[in-house]
C-alpha cells in the first residue's frame, strides 16, 4: 500500500490509483488504512502534494464507496470538511470525494446539513455552483434534513443560481427553488433575494436549437419556474406588481405567461396579499379581455379573473376588516356598467363575459352581484328614464340640479341613437327602405355645415365605393351597376340632375370646375371617384375620354387640395382598368403635366405634381416601370423637392381606396423589388451630385423606398446603401429618422460586415437620436443602441452608459424601459458573464 501511494503521489503514476481501489475491493487494506498511509503526502507543506494525496483517495471512493460502514463515511466526512479549509487547488479533489460519499447507503443523518454549511463558508461561489448542479438528486433527496440550514442555505443557493444561463442547469435550480418553496424553508430576510434570482427569467423566452439532444424544452421551464414564482404567499408583494408591469408586453406569449401565472399563484394567497393590487390587476384584466385580438389571451384573462373573484371569496371577515370582495367588484361593476350603458353595444359582450367569469366564482360573488342589479333596479324604476338601462345613481340633490340639462341632453342623444340603431335594423327589406330613407334624409337635413362636409367627403363616398363594387353577380344585378355609373357621369359632366328626387339644382351646375374660389361643387369628386373606380373591369364607363379630360382639367387647375387630389386619383383609377391600347393612348393626355412641371413659374405646379405622382402609382400597380428620371430631377427642386420625396413613399406603399384589388383595379406583385434594383443606382448618384440643401430630400426619398420593401430584401440590399443611410440619420426630419431606423433594425440582428466597420458612425448618429424630440424615434434608437451591444463594441462601453444615463429619466415610461434593457446590456460588457 505504502509503495501504491508513493508511486501515485510522487512518481504521477495516475494508474495506481485502479490498483489501490483493487487492494481495497480484494481485503487487503481498508480505506482508514489507505488515510493514514497518505499522512506524509497530506501534511506536505507543497500544496500540489496534498492534491496528489487527496485525489487519490477521492478515486478510490468512487470505486468502493458502496462498502463503507457508518462511522468510515462520518470520518471521511469530517476529513474532506477540514480539507476545504485547505488551498484551492485542493478543492477540486475534496468535491470528488464529497460527490463520492453522497452515494453512500450508510450515509450518517446530518451529513447533507454538514457538507453544505462547510461548502457555503469556504467555497468560492462558483465550484460551490458546481457541486449543487453534480449533486442535485442528493440534494433533492435531503432537502428534509436541509432545513435545518434555514436561511442559510437559501442564501448559499441563490448565489450559486445567480447568473445562469445555461436551461440545463436553470431547470435544475427552479427544481430545486420549487423544494425550497414548497417544503416550508424558512426564507428569513433573503425572500426577496429568491424570489430576484429566479424572477429575472420570467417569461420564460427559451427556444430550444434544433435537434437538440439535452430534451429541454421551454414548456418544462415555464412550468417549472411558475412552481416557484406561484409557491408561496411570501412572494406576493413583488410577483403581482411584476405580473402588472408584463401585461403591458407587447408579446403575446408573455402575455399569456403572466396571465397564467397569475391564475396559479392567486389559489395560493389569502385576500390580505392582493389587497394593495387589486386595482392594478383589474386594469390590466380589463383591458386584456377588452382589447386583445387572441382568443387565447381573452381566455387567460377571464380565468385569472375568475381565480382572482375566488381567492377573494375564501376570506373571512370580522367587524374590523374591509371586504375585499365587495371592494373589488365594485371595480368591475363600476366598469363594466359603464360599457353596458353605452348606445353603440361596443363592449357589451366583453362586459358581459368580464361579469359572467366573476360570478362563476363563488356563491358569495352571485350574491354580491345579485345585491347590485337589484339596487339598479330600483334606481331605474325610480328615475323612470329610458336613456339607459341602468342609470348611474345621484350623490346629492345639489348635484342633481346642476346635471339636470346636461342629463336630459344626454338622454335625448341615446334615445334618438337606439331610434336609428333600431331602423338600421329592421332596413333589409326594400319596402321599410322606401319608408326609412326619407326619414334618414330629414335627419341629414338639419346637420350642420361643417357635418355635411364631412359627410360628403368620408360617408358617402364610402358608401358609394362599398355599393357599387358589391358582387352584383350573386344578385344577377349588373345592369343596376352600369346604370349607377351611367347617372354618376352624366351628372358629373353634363349636369344632368332628372334623375335625383329634388330637383332644384341650378341648370348650369358643373361639378368638375372650381368656380372662383368655391369649391363647394369641386369637392364633390370624391363620389365621383367611389362611384366609377369602384365598378368591375367588365362594366363600361361612358364617356370615358370626355370624362378623363375633364378630371386632368380638374386636377390641374383647382385649387382645392382634397379636390384636385381626389380628381387626380380618380383618373389614375380610370386608367388603370382600360386595355392596353386605350391605356397608352390616355397616358398621351397627361404630358402637359410635365411642362407644367418644368416651369417653376407656373401656380398650379403642385397640382400637377399630384396629378404626375398618382399616374406614377397607377403604372407602378400596373407593373409599368417607366423611367422615374423626371421625378428623380425634382428632388433638387426648391419648391418640389420634399414632395417629391413624399412621394417616393406613395409609389411603394398599398394603395388605400382606388387602385386596389378590392376596387378591381389591376395590381401586379414584386414591382416594388423591380424599382429599387432598377433605381437605387441612380438615387445614389443623385445624391452625390446634389446641393448640401438639397441631400435631405434625396436621404427622405431613400429611406421611404427602402422602408417599404420586405425585411428579407431589406437585409440583402442594405449595405451598399450603408453610408447613406447612417447619413439619414443625421436628416433633420423625424419622419426619415424613424424610418431609417426601421430600415436598421432587422439588420442588426445579423449585421454584414460593412456594418461592423463603421461601428463608430452608427453608435454616435444612434446616441444622438436617444435625445431626440420624438417618442418613437426615441424608443427605436435605444432598440437599436441594445442590439449594437451584440457587436465587438467594447471600447465605446463608457461612452455609452454615459450617454444613456439621460433616458433612464425620460418623462415617457416607454422610453425609460428600453433605456433600462439596453444599459444593463452594455453594462454587462466585458464581464464574465456579459456579451
Amino acid at each position: 500500500m505504502l509503495s501504491l501511494v508513493e508511486e501515485y503521489v510522487s512518481g504521477l503514476q495516475d494508474s495506481k490509483a485502479k490498483d489501490t481501489a483493487k487492494g481495497v475491493k480484494d481485503g487487503e487494506f481498508t480505506v482508514l488504512q489507505l488515510v493514514e498511509a497518505l499522512g506524509l503526502s497530506l501534511t506536505s507543506s507543497q500544496p500540489h502534494t496534498r492534491a496528489r494525496g487527496v485525489q487519490l483517495l477521492s478515486e478510490v471512493l468512487q470505486e468502493c464507496y458502496g462498502g463503507l460502514t457508518e462511522r468510515e463515511v462520518e470520518v471521511l466526512i469530517a476529513f474532506y470538511e477540514n480539507r476545504l479549509k485547505d488551498h484551492y487547488v485542493i478543492t477540486p479533489p475534496v468535491l470528488q470525494g464529497l460527490r463520492a460519499l453522497t452515494k453512500c447507503t450508510a450515509l450518517p443523518p446530518g451529513s447533507a446539513v454538514s457538507m453544505l454549511r462547510s461548502l457555503f463558508q469556504d467555497v468560492h461561489v462558483q465550484v460551490r455552483l458546481a457541486f449543487v448542479k453534480q449533486n442535485c438528486v442528493f440534494l433533492c433527496d435531503s432537502f428534509t434534513e436541509l432545513k435545518g440550514l434555514g436561511a442559510d442555505f437559501v442564501f448559499g443557493f441563490v448565489q450559486s443560481m445567480d447568473g445562469e444561463r445555461d436551461p440545463r442547469n436553470l431547470l435544475l435550480a427552479f427544481q430545486i427553488a420549487k423544494s425550497i418553496v414548497h417544503r416550508g424553508y424558512d426564507l428569513g430576510k433573503f425572500t426577496e433575494e429568491l424570489f430576484e434570482v429566479t424572477s429575472c427569467y420570467f417569461p420564460i423566452d427559451f427556444s430550444p436549437p434544433p435537434n437538440d439532444p439535452h430534451g429541454i424544452t421551454r414548456e418544462e421551464l415555464i412550468l417549472t419556474l411558475r412552481d416557484v414564482l406561484a409557491g408561496t404567499p411570501q412572494f406576493a408583494e413583488f410577483l403581482l406588481p411584476l405580473i402588472i408591469e408584463k401585461l403591458d408586453s407587447d408579446v403575446q406569449s408573455a402575455k399569456l405567461d403572466s396571465l397564467q401565472t397569475l391564475t396559479a399563484c392567486v389559489s395560493q394567497y389569502e385576500h390580505k396579499d392582493l389587497a394593495e393590487f387589486l386595482e392594478g390587476l383589474w386594469a390590466s384584466l380589463r383591458r386584456e379581455v377588452f382589447q386583445t385580438s387572441s382568443e387565447k389571451i381573452e381566455s387567460a384573462g377571464l380565468a385569472a379573473l375568475t381565480a382572482l373573484t375566488s381567492c377573494l371569496s375564501r376570506s373571512v371577515l370580522n367587524s374590523d376588516s374591509e371586504d375585499s370582495l365587495c371592494i373589488f367588484l365594485d371595480l368591475v361593476l363600476k366598469d363594466c356598467k359603464h360599457h353596458l350603458c353605452e348606445p353603440d353595444l361596443k363592449l357589451v359582450w366583453p362586459s358581459a363575459k368580464l361579469l359572467q367569469a366573476a360570478c362563476s366564482a363563488s356563491n358569495r360573488a352571485i350574491i354580491v352581484f345579485i345585491y347590485h342589479f337589484n339596487i339598479m333596479s330600483a334606481e331605474w324604476n325610480t328615475m323612470n328614464k329610458p336613456d339607459k338601462p341602468f342609470p348611474l345613481p345621484c350623490s346629492d340633490p345639489m348635484d342633481q340640479d346642476n346635471n339636470r340639462e346636461a342629463s336630459e341632453q344626454q338622454s335625448h342623444h341615446a334615445l334618438r341613437q337606439r331610434c336609428l340603431s333600431a331602423l338600421a335594423a329592421v332596413s333589409i327589406q326594400p319596402s321599410v327602405v322606401q319608408e326609412s330613407t326619407p326619414v334618414l334624409l330629414e335627419v341629414l337635413s338639419s346637420a350642420h355645415t361643417v357635418s355635411l362636409i364631412c359627410f360628403s367627403q368620408n360617408i358617402v363616398r364610402a358608401f358609394f365605393m362599398r355599393f357599387v363594387w358589391f358582387p352584383f353577380w350573386v344578385f344577377h344585378v349588373s345592369r343596376l351597376a352600369e346604370k349607377t355609373a351611367s347617372r354618376a357621369v352624366s351628372l358629373f359632366l353634363d349636369g344632368d340632375v332628372s334623375f335625383l328626387p329634388d330637383n332644384s339644382f341650378p341648370s348650369d351646375i358643373q361639378l368638375l370646375k372650381q368656380k372662383g374660389d368655391s369649391w363647394s361643387q369641386s369637392q364633390m369628386v370624391c363620389l365621383l371617384m367611389g362611384c366609377v373606380c369602384s365598378l368591375p373591369r367588365s362594366v363600361e364607363v361612358p364617356q370615358m375620354d370626355q370624362l378623363l379630360l375633364q378630371l386632368e382639367e380638374l386636377s390641374c387647375t383647382c385649387s382645392h387640395p382634397p379636390s384636385y387630389t381626389s380628381a387626380a386619383k380618380c383618373f389614375a383609377g380610370l386608367v388603370n382598368k382600360r386595355a392596353p391600347g386605350q391605356f397608352v393612348c390616355t397616358l398621351l393626355l397627361v404630358f402637359r403635366v410635365y411642362s407644367v412641371l418644368d416651369s417653376e413659374s407656373s401656380s398650379v405646379r403642385t397640382q400637377a405634381f399630384t396629378l404626375m405622382i398618382w399616374v406614377r402609382v397607377m403604372l407602378f400597380s400596373r407593373g409599368s416601370l417607366y423611367d422615374c428620371q423626371n421625378l428623380f430631377s425634382l428632388l433638387d427642386d426648391a419648391d418640389l423637392g420634399p414632395m417629391a420625396a413624399d412621394g417616393f413613399s406613395l409609389l411603394m406603399s398599398d394603395s388605400s381606396d382606388v387602385l386596389n384589388r378590392s376596387c378591381h383595379a389591376d395590381v401586379r406583385i414584386m414591382y416594388r423589388q423591380r424599382f429599387f434594383s432598377e433605381n437605387s443606382a441612380k438615387l445614389v448618384q443623385g445624391f452625390n451630385a446634389a446641393p448640401q440643401e438639397k441631400k435631405p430630400n434625396y436621404l427622405k426619398a431613400l429611406s421611404n423606398i427602402v422602408n417599404k420593401l420586405p425585411k428579407q430584401v431589406q437585409v440583402t440590399e442594405l449595405p451598399a446603401l450603408l453610408s447613406l443611410l447612417l447619413e439619414a440619420l443625421s436628416c433633420p426630419d423625424q419622419g426619415v429618422q424613424l424610418s431609417t431606423l426601421s430600415c436598421l433594425e432587422p439588420v442588426l440582428i445579423d449585421p454584414p460586415a460593412a456594418l461592423i466597420q463603421q461601428l463608430e458612425a452608427l453608435v454616435n448618429r444612434l446616441l444622438a437620436l436617444t435625445s431626440s424630440r420624438a417618442m418613437n424615434v426615441r424608443i427605436v434608437s435605444l432598440r437599436c443602441i441594445h442590439a449594437v451591444s451584440r457587436f465587438p463594441v467594447l471600447p465605446f462601453r463608457a461612452r455609452v452608459l454615459r450617454a444613456l444615463a439621460r433616458p433612464l429619466d425620460d418623462k415617457k415610461r416607454l422610453v425609460r424601459d428600453e433605456a433600462v434593457q439596453a444599459r444593463s446590456e452594455w453594462f454587462l460588457l466585458g464581464s464574465p458573464g456579459g456579451s
